[in-house]
């Protein structure tokens, strides 16, 4: 997989707008005899209107090709010129599909590899079926006017040659780090014309990393992790693949880091003997799905690892912590609250392996406990991934009208097409009393990105089992929350009862006042 990488150049070729046509209509406009005879007030509306119009024909009719034909290099050192604006895109690898999408392009693409499923909307895209040897023939009939490939073999590549007979222009990429990555992205920005969007992107992105690697640069333990991504026979990672390089920057140890290759078949006393804190297998590998249980039941040595003795096993998603593309940053944070929760504001970690074969006849449901208690019964859902749900020590500030109880949760999985969920979060009425909060105004709140701020989803709440309830169908940050009961001495009494008071204290006086007359 290794390839040498060249950084990413580019030329643009800008395109003035020419109104020397409009400058002379206005000029001939200027002789008719409904300027001549108008008022100067009313000429002058006239052609103010005109001058917008004229304006408004320019913006439409200005070349879309603006700051094209464009030259970049791409991985390969390649250098290739894009003639015009894409407007029919092949992507044929995961990581790139994501790229172009992530940079606004998805009206773009004609065509996709498939192993692409992400973002959803991907999935209605017409397929390329061989990723590591394309068909030129499948790709010309999508009439593409560029194609972005990955390549497996690096330089000499025989698949190059093959798709630049079809005399497309073809971008290559191989990455091997995140640097890579940003840069793959500038390189496709800057091919497709989304040049703004993709250094957005890259920055955004090479923050989150930032600050993943200030966080555990400086830890002094690390644990020790099992990445299986096969059984049986076993197969688990080495130096240059991506879970590798994720364990290392997110503060952890592979327990095969000193390996002669990427990807390694050990036997299994060597996964016992190293003792590994924690494992994480991988969900998307088709045939492969192991869990804590079925690790438990392999036999002898196995149940004395310490991650299976302490529950420290984790399912994630093989687009997370595989794909080449943005989302890769999210499976790195992931990681990374897995090994360092307490760095990472995390307080626990559960995953889910979801199953679409067991979902079409039944539910399959993720038990919280601990730090928070809290249940998630899955209802539908249109891939096979890993849910994961982090319970956090802090989140966005809460409204002031409102107070928090318990933890906030936050939701998250890689293959997020189709899913819906029931969340239940449980209470005690000792823990709203200590609160000051009213059992009746709770409700789940969801944080909702594109406004910033907490949105209450529509809930049920169950007095005598003490939980909340709701249904769920996006991922984001989650929480139970209520409105604090108001303190009896701040609560303003209405004048009707003031009245009434003062009336029967009067009367009482009255009565008491004839009673001592009497004696």
């Amino acid at each position: 997989m290794a390839c040498n990488r060249h950084r990413n150049g580019y030329s643009i070729d800008h395109h003035e707008l020419d109104l020397f046509g409009m400058q002379k209509a206005a000029k001939e406009m200027m002789k008719l005899k409904l300027f001549r005879d108008a008022r100067p007030t009313k000429a002058l509306g006239i052609l103010t209107a005109l001058t917008i119009l004229a304006g408004l024909f320019a913006f439409r009719n200005a070349p879309v090709n603006a700051g094209f034909p464009v030259t970049v290099i791409d991985d390969l050192g390649r250098t290739v010129t894009i003639p015009n604006a894409p407007t029919r895109i092949v992507c044929v690898s995961p990581g790139v599909t994501e790229i172009v999408y992530a940079l606004g392009l998805g009206d773009k693409v004609v065509g996709v590899d498939i192993y692409s499923d992400y973002p959803p909307e991907v999935i209605s895209k017409r397929r390329i079926r061989d990723i590591y040897t394309p068909d030129p023939d499948e790709i010309a009939a999508l009439n593409p006017d560029v194609v972005i490939i990955y390549s497996f073999f690096g330089p000499g590549d025989p698949n190059v040659e093959n798709l630049e007979r079809l005399g497309v222009p073809l971008i290559v990429t191989c990455p091997t780090s995140f640097d890579d990555v940003f840069r793959d992205i500038l390189l496709i920005g800057n091919a497709t014309g989304r040049r703004v969007e993709a250094g957005a992107l890259t920055n955004t992105l090479k923050e989150r990393v930032k600050r993943v690697r200030d966080l555990t640069c400086n830890v002094t333990k690390k644990p020790k992790v099992y990445f299986e991504i096969w059984y049986p026979p076993i197969y688990t990672v080495g130096p240059g693949s991506w879970p590798h390089h994720l364990i290392e920057i997110a503060g952890g140890i592979n327990i095969f880091g000193n390996a002669s290759t990427s990807w390694v078949n050990p036997v299994e006393e060597e996964v016992i003997v190293a003792k590994p804190d924690i494992i994480i297998t991988i969900r998307g590998m088709p045939g492969y799905h192991e869990t804590l249980e079925t690790i438990k039941m392999r036999g002898a040595g196995w149940e004395e690892i310490p991650a299976i003795k302490n529950g420290k096993v984790y399912s994630l998603d093989e687009s997370l912590v595989g794909r080449p593309g943005p989302r890769l940053v999210d499976g790195l944070e992931i990681m990374a609250g897995i090994l360092h929760p307490e760095l990472f504001n995390v307080a626990a970690t559960w995953t889910l392996d979801l199953n679409t074969a067991e979902l079409r006849f039944s539910t399959q449901k993720l038990t919280l406990q601990a730090l928070v208690r809290a249940d998630i019964e899955v209802l539908k859902a249109a891939n096979n991934g890993s849910l994961v749900v982090s319970a956090l020590l802090s989140g966005p500030e809460v409204p002031k009208t409102l107070k928090l109880v318990g933890k906030y949760l936050k939701i998250e999985c890689g293959v997020p097409s189709g899913l819906v969920f029931t969340l239940k979060v449980y209470y005690s009425k000792s823990e709203l009393n200590n609160l000051g909060v009213s059992e009746e105004s709770l409700k789940i709140y969801y944080w909702s990105e594109e406004r910033a701020e907490w949105l209450p989803l529509e809930s049920i709440v169950n007095r005598d089992e003490g939980y909340v309830k709701a249904v769920v169908d996006h991922l984001t940050y989650f929480a139970l929350m209520g409105e604090a009961q108001p303190n009896v001495l701040e609560t303003p009494i209405p004048l009707w009862v003031v009245l009434i008071v003062v009336g029967v204290l009067s009367l009482i006086c009255v009565v008491i006042y004839i009673a001592a007359r009497k004696h």
